[in-house]
Formats: C-alpha cells, structure tokens, sequence
C-alpha cells in the first residue's frame, strides 16, 4: 500500500469528518464541565455568606457572654 492509496480523498473525507464530530463531542463537554462548575462556584459563594452572618451572630453572642462574666470594660 503507498501514499496514494492511503491519502485519497475519500479517506480524507472521512478523517475530517469524524474530526469535526469528536470536536463536537469535545466541544459540548467542555460546556457541561463548565456549567457544572460554575453552579459550583455559585453554590459555594453562598456557603461563604452564610458563614460570615453566622460569624457576626456568633462574635456578638460571645461579646455579650465576655461581658456578663468579666463585666462591661469602662
């Protein structure tokens, strides 16, 4: 078998083609992979602001604990 019968037109054709479809596949996967993250990183970010009002709730609650035990600083 030479180069001339490997490389015809039609196998070409054909390479091309199932190029183009596993960059379609490829393509759509790398969508739903950055989707996915992106919800993610949503998800996330929320968990952080619930953290943070949950912090501020607790540094006042143990202010006002601090307080009751050692009393008021003047």
């Amino acid at each position: 078998m030479n180069l001339k019968e490997i490389f015809t037109f039609e196998n070409l054709d054909r390479a091309l083609k199932s190029l183009d479809k596993g960059m379609t596949h490829f393509y759509k996967a790398m969508q739903d992979f950055g989707d996915s993250l992106d919800s993610m990183t949503k998800e996330l970010g929320s968990d952080v602001e619930k953290s943070r009002k949950n912090q501020k709730d607790r540094e006042s609650i143990n202010k006002a604990n601090l307080d009751k035990i050692w009393g008021k600083k003047k």
